[in-house]
């Protein structure tokens, strides 16, 4: 990871997660932080929240069902839980427990955006380097180490599938990007993840399928795993930022870590919304990883 600084407008979006912008992760069903995980804000689930061994939460943890803490596990907040909040050997909550509490944050889960994809599909040889412009398309494939650019707009696709070792560059000189995707999303391992002109609040990202995720990979931005039965899997030392919010579950494998945006950024923006105001100009420090 390479640190690099930009200047540039932020933009907002309507409308906003009602409840889901005070979390950082948020599931309809579990959120699993597997060893040695950390996430920087606030976990809510409506199912079950399992914290397992030295992972961290820097912020508050809330499930309608259990919340269990294995050893070592860290929360800064306070572990509010429908059920239970079991605590394990070494395992610490810096605020209050509470058991048997009903969360009204948890009650409902943003609604999918109503969109359909399919057109052209689109696909890049391994260490190919493309460029695709808004619309509407069908499978997207890009080959080992290929490269695609995205330019301001809004994009419809059938599924993405990536090969290890590519990268994404978002293009956001001319405004917002949005990505709505009709089914899975399959990423392979060592994923790049590149901001031009801009910053993870002008990425929103949302699938009506499952979204899986190699290890060493990066994403930025608002993610929504909307489909009535989706899915976020995250393998080993993932780098995120933003908010990500499943329909099911969440899960984060060894090592991976997640940063949270701003709650008043987290958006959903409707199809073909143009952005609504620029607050002025951000210099913002944005991850960015160099192949070796």
């Amino acid at each position: 990871m390479k640190l690099k600084t930009f200047a540039a407008a932020a933009i907002l979006a309507a409308p906003i997660f009602a409840n889901a912008a005070p979390f950082t992760l948020f599931a309809g069903g579990n959120v699993n932080l597997e060893q040695g995980t950390k996430v920087t804000g606030d976990v809510g689930a409506k199912g079950n929240i399992h914290s397992k061994y030295d992972s961290q939460v820097s912020g508050n943890v809330s499930a309608g069902g259990n919340v269990t803490l294995e050893q070592k596990s860290q929360i800064s907040g306070n572990a509010t839980a429908g059920n239970k909040v079991e605590v394990k050997y070494q395992a610490n909550v810096a605020g209050n427990v509470a058991n048997k509490t009903n969360s009204p944050s948890l009650s409902t889960l943003p609604a999918a955006t109503d969109f359909k994809s399919g057109g052209k599909a689109f696909g890049l040889g391994a260490y190919k380097t493309g460029e695709l412009a808004e619309g509407s398309y069908g499978k997207i494939n890009l080959g080992y180490d290929s490269t695609l650019k995205l330019t301001a707009g809004d994009y419809y696709f059938d599924s993405l599938t990536v090969g290890s070792e590519s990268k994404l560059i978002f293009d956001l000189s001319g405004g917002a990007i949005n990505l709505f995707i009709t089914g899975n999303v399959n990423i392979d391992s060592k994923f790049d993840f590149e901001m031009l002109n801009g910053t993870a609040n002008d990425i929103y990202t949302e699938t009506k399928g499952n979204w899986t995720q190699g290890a060493w990979g990066e994403w930025f931005g608002t993610l929504f795993a909307s489909g009535a039965n989706s899915n976020m899997h995250f393998n080993q030392d993932s780098k995120l930022g933003g908010t990500f919010i499943a329909r099911k579950n969440i899960q984060l494998d060894l090592g991976s870590s997640v940063t949270a945006m701003p709650e008043e950024t987290a958006k959903i923006p409707a199809p073909g919304s143009m952005p609504l105001l620029a607050i002025g100009l951000l210099s913002l420090a944005l991850f960015r990883r160099r192949k070796a």
